[in-house]
């Protein structure tokens, strides 16, 4: 759930829509096929190796005076807590200039216990590949209300045995203290489902005895690591394994209802809209969910990718995708959706391109002859690289992630963060 996700994420919306900036035209369309799905994360880890490569290469051919400049940059970079938030030193705006990002997005309010997202829940992802991820969900510890390590693997071979290598008890320790009586930070670590086939799921869901045997298996661990729930990631497999959804459906809820007779929250990863005839996930498949499942994960992010390149999510299928599940803006159930946020984004290239997390973003920053862009359409911000190859630069500013913040605000659902290591520290003040 690679830099950006290591299982398959659903995107998209079908619609077709063009931003022309120089000779370059984004195409903001989906793969056409489930193979397209498959291959896209292979594409990804190839394309932003050769891409770090690359940039290791112009590092080492600048010039004398470029270098000076270079080293001066970073010396001006300010880091760690200072007496302003963002919206204060004015980095919450569309019209950015670089040498403000460079400056001032390693620094963040020393207030790291002020809240202001309190529309709905705050999950943020960890990843093992990103360790910041740990640090920052201690340090901004009273901004989030869940945090789901990406610890924990179900394979069907063996399903009750759940390899534990990646857990961190100090870790969980440092959340735990930092809970006090007004704010608790949950700890939900993420459950990937792979490696099952058609058969597998069909006969492990009708095998009551082996599904309370899974419940039990996921009891004891969160007894012995003091977790309170989990992230299920297994919509996404299953269906595209070919099982049908009601099969799926009965499988997760018998899954989030033995765990919650243990007072444990299951939250579930779902696809957003990808403009299909046949959507991966519908309003009637939330709906046969929401007795059972805590809240709804909603992956509105990857967009375009490096096949299909342009905006990460443009803001108008963030507003669809959560009201095709939920029309009804009186309706409850709309608190269950976590919005989707990336704090990571893509750089594209001719050749291919692949994701970024913050520090290549900077990077990338240093060496702009150019000036960052706002596209009115997607509401993002980008800017065109032209050495050592010519592409495009899409990242979460401050700016459209506080437009993002504010959609939540209006169709009152949580945040869903993919991840806290991806981004910048500045990132922080808009929670």
């Amino acid at each position: 759930m690679r830099p950006a996700r290591q299982n398959i994420n659903m995107t998209g919306t079908g619609t077709q829509t063009h931003i022309t900036t120089s000779s370059i035209k984004f195409l903001f369309v989906d793969p056409a096929t489930e193979e397209d799905i498959l291959n896209v994360e292979m594409n990804r880890f190839l394309s932003l190796s050769s891409f770090l490569l690359i940039l290791a290469l112009a590092d080492a051919t600048l010039s004398p005076t470029d270098k000076k400049a270079k080293k001066q940059v970073k010396e001006d970079r300010k880091s760690g807590p200072v007496d302003k938030d963002a919206f204060e030193r004015k980095l919450v705006k569309q019209d950015l200039k670089v040498k403000d990002i460079l400056r001032e997005a390693g620094s963040y309010s020393q207030n790291v216990k002020r809240k202001s997202f309190r529309s709905g829940e705050v999950l943020g992802y960890i990843t093992p590949w990103n360790g910041d991820g740990y640090t920052n969900a201690v340090k901004f510890h009273g901004k989030m209300d869940m945090v789901s390590p990406v610890w924990l693997t179900i394979n069907s071979q063996n399903p009750f045995n759940v390899p534990t290598h990646d857990i961190k008890k100090s870790w969980i320790h440092s959340i735990k203290s930092a809970n006090r009586d007004n704010h608790t930070v949950k700890i939900v670590p993420r459950v990937l489902f792979e490696g099952w086939s058609q058969i597998d799921i069909i006969d492990f869901e009708k095998d009551n005895d082996k599904v309370s045997h899974l419940v039990d298996t996921l009891n004891d661990l969160a007894d012995e690591y003091h977790f309170d729930g989990y992230v299920l990631e297994i919509w996404n497999q299953f269906v595209i394994a070919g099982v049908k959804k009601s099969i799926v459906a009965s499988m997760v809820n018998s899954i989030a209802r033995g765990l919650r007779e243990s007072d444990r929250d299951i939250i579930l990863a779902v696809p957003p809209l990808r403009g299909f005839k046949k959507e991966l996930f519908t309003k009637k498949d939330f709906d046969s969910l929401a007795l059972y499942v805590r809240y709804f994960s909603l992956m509105t992010y990857d967009y375009s990718n490096i096949q299909h390149p342009g905006a990460n999510a443009p803001i108008d299928w963030v507003r669809k995708c959560i009201e095709t599940l939920v029309p009804d803006s009186k309706d409850l159930k709309r608190t269950q959706i976590l919005m989707g946020l990336n704090f990571y984004g893509y750089h594209y290239t001719h050749s291919g391109g692949g994701p970024i997390v913050g520090s290549q973003y900077l990077n990338l920053l240093e060496h702009l002859k150019g000036k960052i862009q706002w596209d009115d359409k997607s509401q993002e911000h980008f800017f065109e690289v032209k050495s050592p190859e010519t592409g495009y630069v899409f990242y979460p500013t401050a700016h459209s992630i506080m437009l993002r913040i504010d959609l939540a605000h209006e169709l009152d659902t949580g945040l869903a963060i993919w991840e806290l290591g991806q981004g910048l520290p500045y990132f922080y003040d808009l929670l």
